[in-house]
């Protein structure tokens, strides 16, 4: 009988499964969409005011390739 009872507790609570997506957090979920994002990844905001340099773009001619060629 005991077994019983466990089946249908499981059958149960098998029907009320849901597989998409739940928020349970809803405070984290509000912080989290005020973050600041680079290229979809959470970034640290600047203590300065400062812009933040950018690198020089790519460019291979200034790379020194001669002791690969050799």
């Amino acid at each position: 009988m005991e077994r019983e009872a466990k089946v249908m507790r499981y059958k149960e609570k098998r029907k009320k499964r849901r597989y998409e997506k739940q928020i349970r957090y809803a405070s984290r979920k509000a912080y989290a969409e005020v973050r600041p994002r680079i290229k979809g990844r959470f970034a640290k905001t600047p203590e300065t005011s400062q812009p933040i340099p950018e690198s020089p773009p790519y460019d291979p001619d200034r790379l020194d390739l001669q002791w690969f060629h050799s």
